[in-house]
């Protein structure tokens, strides 16, 4: 285990942006053709209920503060059973890898670099990634905390400028709630990008006080990002258009002018969305390396980065066909495949945690 210890700010920023990432581009338009106007809601009870999801994971990161995920289910439930069950969180952590990289995949083809083979993009990230697993969560955190000031001047300059082109008869009349679109039709976003965050609950060891307290702020403050920028992209663009595009935000940079001499300002959005992106990725695959270490005593990480880099760009490549394809999937399946991991997986680690201290204590009292 790394000695190093991440304070507050480091954390907070590597949750949030996290939690921002591919959702920041991804989801306002799926959101505002489902619930409307009031998409705006959608990030914040989704954030609610995502994050009280994660609550049993956090539970069992303060009963043994100093283990990683992988290292607790392998004390509750012994070797064997322990290992498999490590096995099945790291073959979710290496597929939130591959997503990652296939919504890139489709960013990049469908906007800046259409003529470009989609590998080279996985290639190229997926390596950084792996470089920066190697150096270790205290290279990865010090990157995001370097990058953090820019993208946050970059992003709130970005949102300030956009807004003179605001219309706030996108939201006129209120009308009634349209319950099915804010509710069933987006509960997915439960799951992404909330539930996805268990597995940073790998680097809880690293952080100084509080992890799991310090986890809540970060999210929430995610998720209140989240609606405050699907607000805007709904004012900005109107409810019909926003609903019809794929990355709006990309739509809203491209006819964003500021002046006549600076203009298609996209490029310059879209390198910053990298930056989040490539946090997001790096962390996700320093989770699954660092977990896959613990599991099978690997002393080198070198040994298994690679390797594990080259199968999420298998996956990455093999996922979906296009974007409208992983969307629907998403919309679809993806909150029941997550509950296995999230919600079943942790409380069953809580009941063995419960029955082993009863029969303790049962013994200790005889």
């Amino acid at each position: 285990m790394e000695s190093t210890m991440l304070s507050m700010r480091q954390f907070h920023i590597l949750i949030v942006c996290a939690t921002l990432s591919t959702a920041f581009f991804l989801l306002p338009s799926t959101l505002i053709a489902n619930a409307h106007q009031h998409a705006w809601l959608v990030p914040l009870w989704t954030g609610a209920v995502g994050i009280a999801c994660t609550l049993p994971w956090i539970f069992l990161s303060s009963r043994y503060p100093r283990l990683d995920v992988v290292q607790i289910a392998q004390r509750l439930l012994g070797e064997f059973l322990g290992k498999l069950v490590s096995l099945i969180i790291i073959f979710h952590m290496l597929l939130t890898c591959a997503w990652v990289l296939n919504n890139l995949d489709d960013f990049m083809t469908s906007t800046l670099l259409q003529n470009t083979n989609e590998w080279v993009f996985d290639a190229a990230f997926i390596t950084i990634a792996a470089y920066g697993s190697i150096r270790g969560i205290a290279a990865i955190s010090r990157t995001a905390e370097f990058f953090f000031p820019l993208m946050l001047i970059g992003f709130t300059l970005f949102f300030i400028l956009a807004i003179k082109t605001w219309d706030w008869s996108s939201f006129n009349p209120v009308g009634a709630f349209d319950w099915e679109g804010i509710f069933p039709k987006s509960a997915f976003m439960i799951a992404f990008p909330y539930l996805d965050g268990f597995t940073l609950l790998m680097i809880f060891p690293y952080v100084k006080e509080k992890p799991g307290r310090n986890y809540i702020k970060a999210a929430s403050l995610g998720a209140l990002l989240l609606s405050l920028i699907t607000f805007i992209v709904a004012g900005v663009l109107g409810i019909s258009r926003a609903s019809h595009v794929i990355f709006p935000l990309f739509v809203v940079a491209q006819e964003l002018e500021v002046s006549p001499f600076v203009e298609h300002l996209e490029a310059t959005i879209s390198n910053l969305w990298l930056i989040l992106v490539y946090i997001k990725l790096t962390l996700s695959f320093y989770c699954a390396t660092v977990a896959l270490e613990h599991t099978f005593a690997v002393r080198s990480r070198g040994l298994i980065a690679f390797p594990l880099a080259i199968m999420c760009i298998g996956f990455a490549q093999s996922m979906h066909d296009n974007i409208i394809a992983d969307l629907e999937w998403i919309g679809r399946y993806l909150l029941q495949y997550f509950a296995l991991d999230t919600i079943l997986l942790p409380i069953l680690l809580i009941l063995v945690y419960l029955i082993k201290r009863w029969t303790a204590g049962r013994a200790t009292a005889s």
